[in-house]
């Protein structure tokens, strides 16, 4: 028996993963989480998410945190409510 390891890459795989509802449920979970820690780091609920579909790599999806209202713009400017909870 060999010691040597071969990995082949599945490209089709991984992109049927990074496509699936799972991958958007968890990415999406994940965006609310940072937004609802940023509205408690800001005491304002003006951090929503934006889940969608991304170009990079055949449709991955991606999410944003960000804020909707000038209350929020101003707690992250002023208190980093948002940045504060990327690093929570």
């Amino acid at each position: 028996m060999s010691d040597d390891v071969r990995i082949q890459f599945d490209s089709a795989g991984f992109k049927a993963l990074l496509e699936s509802d799972g991958v958007c449920d968890l990415v999406t979970d994940t965006a609310e989480d940072i937004a609802q820690r940023a509205n408690a780091n800001g005491n304002t609920d003006g951090f929503a998410t934006s889940v969608m579909r991304g170009g990079y790599g055949g449709g991955r999806w991606i999410a944003f945190a960000k804020s909707t209202t000038a209350e929020a713009t101003k707690a992250e400017a002023e208190e980093k409510a948002l940045t504060r909870a990327l690093q929570e």
